[in-house]
Protein backbone atom coordinates (compact mmCIF):
# COMPACT_ATOMS: atom_id res chain seq x y z
CA UNK A 1 0.00 0.00 0.00
CA UNK A 2 3.19 2.41 0.66
CA UNK A 3 3.59 2.61 -3.02
CA UNK A 4 0.01 3.42 -3.44
CA UNK A 5 0.02 5.90 -0.96
CA UNK A 6 3.14 7.40 -2.72
CA UNK A 7 1.21 7.51 -5.76
CA UNK A 8 -1.76 9.81 -4.19
CA UNK A 9 0.21 11.73 -2.56
CA UNK A 10 1.91 12.83 -6.28
CA UNK A 11 -1.30 12.80 -7.15
CA UNK A 12 -3.04 15.25 -5.21
CA UNK A 13 -0.09 17.68 -5.53
CA UNK A 14 0.43 17.64 -9.17
CA UNK A 15 -3.34 18.64 -8.90
CA UNK A 16 -2.98 21.40 -6.29
CA UNK A 17 0.02 23.06 -8.46
CA UNK A 18 -2.95 24.15 -10.71
CA UNK A 19 -4.47 26.37 -8.18
CA UNK A 20 -3.63 29.57 -6.70
CA UNK A 21 -5.10 29.28 -3.34
CA UNK A 22 -4.65 25.73 -1.33
CA UNK A 23 -6.91 25.07 1.80
CA UNK A 24 -5.92 21.95 4.07
CA UNK A 25 -9.81 21.01 3.54
CA UNK A 26 -8.75 21.12 -0.19
CA UNK A 27 -5.62 18.80 0.04
CA UNK A 28 -8.35 16.74 2.10
CA UNK A 29 -10.58 16.36 -0.61
CA UNK A 30 -8.16 15.57 -3.66
CA UNK A 31 -6.44 12.97 -1.52
CA UNK A 32 -9.59 11.64 -0.75
CA UNK A 33 -10.90 11.30 -4.05
CA UNK A 34 -7.48 9.54 -5.75
CA UNK A 35 -7.73 7.59 -3.35
CA UNK A 36 -10.94 6.05 -3.66
CA UNK A 37 -10.07 6.21 -7.74
CA UNK A 38 -7.40 3.65 -6.98
CA UNK A 39 -9.25 1.88 -4.84
CA UNK A 40 -7.19 2.43 -1.02
CA UNK A 41 -9.49 2.58 1.98
CA UNK A 42 -7.93 5.52 3.99
CA UNK A 43 -9.93 5.30 6.92
CA UNK A 44 -8.25 1.95 7.81
CA UNK A 45 -5.30 3.57 9.53
CA UNK A 46 -4.52 0.23 10.93
CA UNK A 47 -3.85 -1.05 7.52
CA UNK A 48 -1.72 2.32 6.38
CA UNK A 49 0.39 2.37 9.25
CA UNK A 50 1.33 -1.33 9.02
CA UNK A 51 2.32 -0.83 5.25
CA UNK A 52 3.93 1.69 6.21
CA UNK A 53 5.85 0.05 9.22
CA UNK A 54 7.22 -2.79 6.55
CA UNK A 55 8.35 -0.34 4.27
CA UNK A 56 10.25 0.96 6.95
CA UNK A 57 11.46 -2.31 8.26
CA UNK A 58 12.77 -3.04 4.58
CA UNK A 59 14.97 0.21 4.52
CA UNK A 60 16.60 -0.23 7.90
CA UNK A 61 17.18 -3.83 6.89
CA UNK A 62 19.09 -3.19 4.12
CA UNK A 63 20.75 -0.16 6.21
CA UNK A 64 21.59 -3.14 8.86
CA UNK A 65 22.94 -5.27 6.01
CA UNK A 66 25.31 -2.69 4.60
CA UNK A 67 26.79 -1.56 7.85
CA UNK A 68 27.42 -5.44 8.60
CA UNK A 69 29.55 -4.96 5.46
CA UNK A 70 31.24 -2.04 6.45
CA UNK A 71 32.61 -3.60 9.77
CA UNK A 72 33.62 -7.02 7.87
CA UNK A 73 35.09 -5.01 5.14
CA UNK A 74 37.18 -2.91 8.21
CA UNK A 75 37.90 -6.24 9.58
CA UNK A 76 39.13 -7.80 6.47
CA UNK A 77 41.33 -4.45 5.27
CA UNK A 78 43.47 -5.08 9.41
CA UNK A 79 44.20 -8.67 8.49
CA UNK A 80 44.94 -7.79 4.96
CA UNK A 81 48.00 -5.52 6.40
CA UNK A 82 48.72 -7.64 8.66
CA UNK A 83 48.98 -10.41 5.92
CA UNK A 84 51.01 -8.36 3.59
CA UNK A 85 53.39 -7.59 6.80
CA UNK A 86 53.64 -11.32 7.39
CA UNK A 87 53.60 -12.38 3.84
CA UNK A 88 51.11 -14.46 4.22
CA UNK A 89 49.80 -15.84 0.87
CA UNK A 90 47.37 -18.05 2.25
CA UNK A 91 45.52 -15.63 4.50
CA UNK A 92 45.33 -12.85 1.73
CA UNK A 93 44.21 -15.62 -0.68
CA UNK A 94 40.84 -16.08 1.94
CA UNK A 95 40.91 -12.53 2.39
CA UNK A 96 40.36 -11.64 -1.41
CA UNK A 97 37.61 -14.11 -1.79
CA UNK A 98 35.81 -12.68 1.30
CA UNK A 99 36.16 -9.43 -0.16
CA UNK A 100 34.78 -10.71 -3.76
CA UNK A 101 31.95 -11.80 -1.91
CA UNK A 102 31.15 -9.10 -0.09
CA UNK A 103 31.45 -6.29 -3.34
CA UNK A 104 28.32 -8.81 -4.38
CA UNK A 105 26.43 -8.14 -1.25
CA UNK A 106 27.40 -4.67 -1.53
CA UNK A 107 26.23 -4.33 -5.37
CA UNK A 108 22.67 -6.25 -4.49
CA UNK A 109 21.89 -3.98 -1.51
CA UNK A 110 22.88 -0.77 -3.96
CA UNK A 111 20.60 -2.48 -6.40
CA UNK A 112 17.55 -2.35 -4.16
CA UNK A 113 17.93 0.66 -2.31
CA UNK A 114 17.82 2.94 -5.41
CA UNK A 115 15.21 -0.26 -7.50
CA UNK A 116 11.22 0.30 -7.93
CA UNK A 117 10.24 -2.93 -6.78
CA UNK A 118 7.31 -3.41 -9.00
CA UNK A 119 9.42 -2.92 -12.38
CA UNK A 120 13.13 -3.11 -11.40
CA UNK A 121 13.32 0.81 -12.68
CA UNK A 122 15.08 3.46 -11.20
CA UNK A 123 13.24 4.81 -7.94
CA UNK A 124 12.69 8.49 -7.23
CA UNK A 125 15.84 8.62 -4.59
CA UNK A 126 18.50 6.84 -7.26
CA UNK A 127 17.09 10.07 -8.97
CA UNK A 128 17.49 12.53 -6.40
CA UNK A 129 20.87 10.99 -5.26
CA UNK A 130 22.47 10.51 -8.39
CA UNK A 131 20.99 12.73 -11.07
CA UNK A 132 20.36 16.07 -9.06
CA UNK A 133 22.17 18.14 -6.24
CA UNK A 134 19.78 20.10 -4.20
CA UNK A 135 17.13 19.85 -7.20
CA UNK A 136 19.59 21.04 -9.75
CA UNK A 137 20.85 18.88 -12.80
CA UNK A 138 23.89 17.64 -12.55
CA UNK A 139 24.78 17.28 -16.40
CA UNK A 140 23.36 18.51 -19.57
CA UNK A 141 20.75 16.03 -21.59
CA UNK A 142 17.39 15.01 -22.42
CA UNK A 143 14.49 13.82 -20.46
CA UNK A 144 11.32 12.19 -21.50
CA UNK A 145 8.48 12.57 -19.25
CA UNK A 146 6.36 9.03 -20.42
CA UNK A 147 2.37 8.38 -19.33
CA UNK A 148 0.39 5.36 -20.15
CA UNK A 149 -2.63 5.86 -22.25
CA UNK A 150 -5.46 5.00 -20.58
CA UNK A 151 -4.12 2.77 -17.91
CA UNK A 152 -7.00 3.02 -15.59
CA UNK A 153 -9.30 1.48 -17.89
CA UNK A 154 -6.69 -0.93 -17.84
CA UNK A 155 -7.12 -1.67 -14.24
CA UNK A 156 -10.76 -1.60 -14.28
CA UNK A 157 -11.01 -3.78 -16.99
CA UNK A 158 -8.31 -6.64 -16.53
CA UNK A 159 -7.60 -6.19 -12.50
CA UNK A 160 -4.84 -4.76 -10.75
CA UNK A 161 -2.62 -7.97 -11.54
CA UNK A 162 -2.87 -7.43 -15.13
CA UNK A 163 -1.79 -3.83 -14.54
CA UNK A 164 1.08 -4.75 -12.88
CA UNK A 165 2.16 -6.84 -15.57
CA UNK A 166 1.31 -4.56 -18.23
CA UNK A 167 4.38 -1.98 -16.26
CA UNK A 168 6.76 -4.26 -15.90
CA UNK A 169 6.31 -5.42 -19.70
CA UNK A 170 6.77 -1.80 -20.28
CA UNK A 171 10.30 -1.22 -18.44
CA UNK A 172 11.10 -3.93 -19.75
CA UNK A 173 10.72 -2.61 -23.66
CA UNK A 174 12.27 0.31 -22.96
CA UNK A 175 15.11 -1.47 -21.70
CA UNK A 176 15.37 -3.39 -24.74
CA UNK A 177 14.42 -0.30 -27.14
CA UNK A 178 16.70 2.65 -25.61
CA UNK A 179 19.59 -0.35 -24.68
CA UNK A 180 22.14 2.43 -24.08
CA UNK A 181 24.67 3.38 -21.56
CA UNK A 182 23.80 7.04 -22.04
CA UNK A 183 20.16 6.45 -21.36
CA UNK A 184 18.28 5.64 -17.80
CA UNK A 185 14.97 4.58 -16.87
CA UNK A 186 13.01 5.80 -13.57
CA UNK A 187 9.35 4.88 -12.18
CA UNK A 188 8.35 8.36 -11.00
CA UNK A 189 4.69 7.66 -9.95
CA UNK A 190 2.36 5.12 -10.81
CA UNK A 191 2.48 4.73 -14.46
CA UNK A 192 4.43 7.79 -15.11
CA UNK A 193 7.91 7.08 -15.84
CA UNK A 194 11.43 9.66 -16.75
CA UNK A 195 13.77 8.28 -19.34
CA UNK A 196 17.31 10.05 -19.20
CA UNK A 197 19.68 10.27 -22.18
CA UNK A 198 22.60 11.67 -20.45
CA UNK A 199 24.93 13.64 -23.13
CA UNK A 200 28.13 13.40 -21.20
CA UNK A 201 28.00 9.38 -21.73
CA UNK A 202 27.12 9.50 -25.59
CA UNK A 203 26.83 12.23 -28.45
CA UNK A 204 25.79 10.10 -31.30
CA UNK A 205 22.12 9.55 -29.97
CA UNK A 206 18.85 11.08 -31.62
CA UNK A 207 16.47 11.00 -28.12
CA UNK A 208 13.32 12.84 -30.12
CA UNK A 209 13.75 9.75 -33.07
CA UNK A 210 14.59 7.23 -30.77
CA UNK A 211 10.98 7.84 -28.27
CA UNK A 212 9.07 8.42 -31.47
CA UNK A 213 10.36 4.72 -33.29
CA UNK A 214 9.75 3.29 -29.90
CA UNK A 215 6.36 4.87 -29.31
CA UNK A 216 5.36 3.36 -32.88
CA UNK A 217 6.71 0.25 -32.31
CA UNK A 218 4.59 -0.33 -28.86
CA UNK A 219 1.60 0.77 -30.19
CA UNK A 220 1.59 -2.30 -32.93
CA UNK A 221 2.46 -5.23 -30.22
CA UNK A 222 -0.58 -7.70 -29.68
CA UNK A 223 -0.18 -8.90 -25.95
CA UNK A 224 -2.44 -12.14 -25.06
CA UNK A 225 -2.56 -14.63 -22.62
CA UNK A 226 -4.88 -17.60 -21.10
CA UNK A 227 -7.28 -15.07 -20.23
CA UNK A 228 -6.79 -12.00 -22.23
CA UNK A 229 -7.22 -12.57 -26.11
CA UNK A 230 -5.92 -9.79 -27.59
CA UNK A 231 -4.31 -6.24 -25.60
CA UNK A 232 -2.78 -3.28 -26.87
CA UNK A 233 -1.48 -0.30 -25.02
CA UNK A 234 0.64 2.33 -25.64
CA UNK A 235 2.11 5.77 -23.98
CA UNK A 236 2.17 9.66 -24.64
CA UNK A 237 5.22 11.55 -23.74
CA UNK A 238 7.15 15.14 -23.77
CA UNK A 239 10.65 15.37 -24.24
CA UNK A 240 12.99 18.47 -23.30
CA UNK A 241 16.76 18.92 -23.24
CA UNK A 242 18.11 19.97 -19.97
CA UNK A 243 21.26 22.27 -19.11
CA UNK A 244 23.80 21.49 -15.78
CA UNK A 245 21.72 23.62 -12.91
CA UNK A 246 18.45 23.72 -14.91
CA UNK A 247 16.06 22.89 -11.84
CA UNK A 248 14.15 19.64 -11.81
CA UNK A 249 10.93 21.78 -11.15
CA UNK A 250 10.92 24.02 -13.99
CA UNK A 251 11.71 20.86 -16.44
CA UNK A 252 9.20 18.55 -15.19
CA UNK A 253 6.72 21.98 -15.59
CA UNK A 254 7.56 22.13 -19.43
CA UNK A 255 7.83 18.07 -19.95
CA UNK A 256 4.37 17.55 -18.27
CA UNK A 257 2.67 19.57 -20.85
CA UNK A 258 4.75 18.74 -23.77
CA UNK A 259 3.55 14.94 -22.50
CA UNK A 260 -0.20 15.90 -22.67
CA UNK A 261 0.12 17.97 -25.34
CA UNK A 262 1.33 14.34 -27.23
CA UNK A 263 -1.37 12.61 -25.21
CA UNK A 264 -4.24 14.85 -27.05
CA UNK A 265 -2.37 14.11 -30.42
CA UNK A 266 -2.82 10.31 -30.42
CA UNK A 267 -6.32 10.50 -29.53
Amino acid sequence: MSNKLEEITYLTIKDLKKQSIILPGKYSDIFENYAKELKVNIDDEKIILKDLQQDSSHVDSIVKKTSDNLSALQTSTTNARKAIHDKDDASLSIINNDLVEMQKQIDFLQKELFSDPLTGAYNRKWFSDYYLKDDLFKNDGFIVFLDLDKFKSINDNYGHIVGDQILKYLVNFLQKELDNPAVDILRYAGDEFIVLFNKNKSTILNPDKKMKETQDKLSKIVLSSSKIKKLKFSFSYGITPFKKEDNIEDILVIVDDLMYKNKEENR
